[in-house]
């Protein structure tokens, strides 16, 4: 091999060294985030986001004001060049309602994950949300506080259908505070 093209290689491959490392040394959270402001929603606030992975990511978010006040969920892949937007869905508040949800299907997104179920706690008094499919499977959902004093709730399944399924929330005590059937 000729001294130029080993010279070229090896700084072929410094590059892409420096490059990789690069990447794996970003905040993944201020990706995640900067992508999610690029959508140009107004008064976009971020709730939580849950690493399912290294490479796969859900963001909770809300946006609007009081009056038409949106809750959803963006899903993120991390490739080569970071953080990217796959999908993204979103619903408004029903203000007649204690317990909020939206539904998103995963399968041809993320790899090992089919349904997310998720919704904004809307009543103070739900502690715990819980899921039942068409199956009779049960869930406990995983609950966030966010901004001191507001909830949300949220269940990602791999192979479990969660179309259909009974919403339940409930108080402290056990005492259903809202119950809804998708």
């Amino acid at each position: 091999m000729s001294k130029k093209l080993k010279i070229i290689l090896s700084i072929t491959v410094v590059l892409f060294g420096i490059y990789f490392i690069n990447l794996a040394l970003k905040d993944d959270v201020r990706e995640i985030k900067k992508a999610m402001y690029s959508l140009n929603q107004p008064m976009t606030n971020i709730a939580h986001i849950e690493f399912l992975d290294n490479n796969q990511a859900i963001a909770f978010y809300e946006w609007g004001n009081q009056e038409n006040l949106h809750f959803g969920s963006v899903l993120f892949k991390k490739n080569a060049l970071g953080w990217k937007l796959v999908s993204s869905s979103t619903g408004e508040l029903s203000h007649g309602y204690k317990l909020d949800w939206g539904f998103s299907n995963l399968e041809s997104h993320f790899s090992d994950y089919t349904d997310l179920i998720r919704g904004k706690i809307l009543d103070s008094q739900i502690e715990e949300v819980n899921v039942k499919t068409n199956g009779g499977n049960e869930f406990k959902a995983k609950l966030i506080e966010y901004n001191n004093d507001e909830k949300f709730w949220f269940l990602v399944t791999n192979g479990e259908d969660l179309i259909g399924s009974t919403i339940t929330g409930l108080s402290s005590d056990g005492k259903i505070i809202e119950q809804i059937t998708q």
